[in-house]
């Protein structure tokens, strides 16, 4: 086993969108959050509800207006089947808000998109997968090849140029740097508070002087970036019911 590995898999992505060159746009602003995926494209909402079956995608971006089915259809199809997958709407309007919050839609962005905006789409779809798979990071503690669950970690600590790793029963040791680690684990659900401290939001139970994790640990926060931690750790918990993660 490979010290530093997470069970991750290719993020399976689908765009509906009518115009070429919106694809083409929305292909290179993923390409640019270098998050491995597959990508499937389709020029219409029936070409995709053709393709689709529930558990097919991990996120899927639809265009509201499309010819003869529109996005809003066709995610009403979508959700007849699959009430899990992450869908963000892309368009040139606000006039559907509402219809997006009635389909459980994660995002609605209006058109020219932007690079941060299908980041945290990505994240999203790779945190609500990775939650539902049970991902764990894999590493070697004391020559012995440890797989740890995700869900169990509540903070990895710096020491000593070594990584321990903090769960509820035990405190793995690894070689492997902090900053290989952030690199490795899903962002914004593990985030870097401290120089010293990467910290899973999952794990945390309040944020005071620094963040208290649901175990009564405490992972620090840099004095400097405590409104901005504060600030991340608040905008993950409202994706997290936005996305009903």
């Amino acid at each position: 086993m490979t010290d530093g590995t997470v069970n991750n898999q290719l993020l399976r992505i689908a765009i509906a969108e009518d115009t070429l060159s919106d694809i083409e746009i929305l292909i290179g602003l993923i390409d640019k959050c270098q998050q491995e995926h597959q990508l499937s494209t389709f020029q219409s909402g029936e070409a995709m509800l053709a393709d689709f079956e529930s558990g097919l995608y991990d996120l899927i971006f639809l265009d509201i207006f499309m010819y003869e089915l529109n996005g809003i259809q066709t995610a009403e199809r979508i959700r007849e089947t699959d009430t899990q997958v992450v869908i963000v709407f892309t368009t040139t309007s606000e006039d559907f808000t509402r219809e997006s919050y009635r389909l459980n839609a994660y995002k609605y962005l209006v058109k020219p998109l932007v690079l941060e905006d299908v980041q945290d789409a990505l994240d999203l779809a790779v945190l609500k997968r990775d939650k539902e798979q049970g991902a764990t990071l894999a590493i070697v503690y004391e020559n012995v090849p440890v797989v740890i669950p995700l869900t169990d970690i509540l903070f990895i600590e710096s020491a000593n140029r070594r990584s321990l790793v903090h769960t509820d029963d035990e405190t793995y040791t690894t070689t492997m740097t902090i900053d290989a680690l952030e690199r490795l684990l899903p962002s914004p659900r593990f985030t870097r508070s401290h120089r010293s401290y990467l910290v899973n939001f999952d794990r945390v139970d309040e944020v005071d002087s620094d963040f208290i994790m649901d175990n009564g640990t405490v992972a620090y926060i840099t004095v400097k970036n405590h409104r901005k931690m504060r600030r991340a750790y608040e905008n993950y918990i409202f994706d997290q019911v936005r996305g009903d993660v």
